[in-house]
């Protein structure tokens, strides 16, 4: 039986190479349950790819990727993306756009069609999108389509979700949803990377920051260390 200190997911020297680029060099990250990560670092540096390997919408060129002590890939064999358990909101949030937001977020759902329904409506309340169901992606405001996307990566319940800078250019509002949905995850003992370039979003919800330099891990603090060294700031993400 696993216990609440065994790793939810580890990610062992994890590295992808794009002709001669190093995008992703040697990054190691091990997560218990309910434990949020923030990697924070430059444009460019890693970070999103890092996060698409391990959703498995990317394949590494080496390196191996672990759910709860389960090898879901190591850049010869891989499980596909549904069956890893694993939910990611994408920068570009990944809608499908000839679906309405219930159908989106219903898509990969199981059980019977009422059921699908029932969690759908639960999720779209959860993101304050309700009585937009039956509205297209395209009708959305871009805050909106991002909380869909939001929505959509936890309608799985999935045990790692991986989000790729989930409060850019959302309303404080909006905002205090995602934290909160974060927080409730992280109850329910789901591991979480985050990919943010808002302090303020990382001093709230991170447990830890691991700062990301030419695609390997180069540092690693915590939220209440960044309050007090600003050097580091400026260093790794120009703040």
């Amino acid at each position: 039986m696993r216990l609440l200190s065994d790793p939810r997911l580890e990610i062992r020297n994890l590295s992808r190479h794009f002709d001669a680029s190093k995008a992703v060099d040697g990054v190691c990250l091990s997560l218990r349950p309910g434990q949020v990560t923030c990697l924070l670092g430059p444009s460019g540096c890693g970070k999103s790819t890092t996060l698409r390997i391990v959703a498995g919408v990317e394949r590494q060129d080496s390196g191996e990727i672990h759910v709860d002590g389960e090898l879901v890939s190591d850049g010869i064999s891989s499980l596909p993306p549904e069956q890893r358990n694993i939910g990611m909101m994408f920068q570009d949030f990944a809608l499908f756009p000839h679906l309405s937001v219930l159908k989106n977020i219903a898509f990969g759902l199981t059980g019977s069609k009422l059921q699908r329904r029932t969690r759908a409506h639960e999720l779209l309340e959860r993101v304050d999108l309700t009585g937009y169901g039956e509205k297209m992606p395209h009708e959305l405001s871009g805050g909106e389509q991002q909380m869909l996307a939001t929505a959509r990566a936890l309608c799985l319940k999935p045990k790692v979700l991986l989000l790729d800078e989930p409060t850019e250019g959302l309303q404080p509002s909006m905002i205090s949803l995602i934290r909160n949905a974060v927080v409730a995850l992280k109850q329910q003992n789901v591991a979480i990377i985050l990919v943010e370039q808002r302090v303020e979003a990382v001093l709230e919800i991170a447990d830890r920051v691991v700062f990301v330099e030419n695609g390997r891990n180069a540092l690693e603090t915590t939220p209440t260390a960044l309050q007090t060294d600003k050097d580091l700031l400026h260093r790794y993400i120009g703040v």
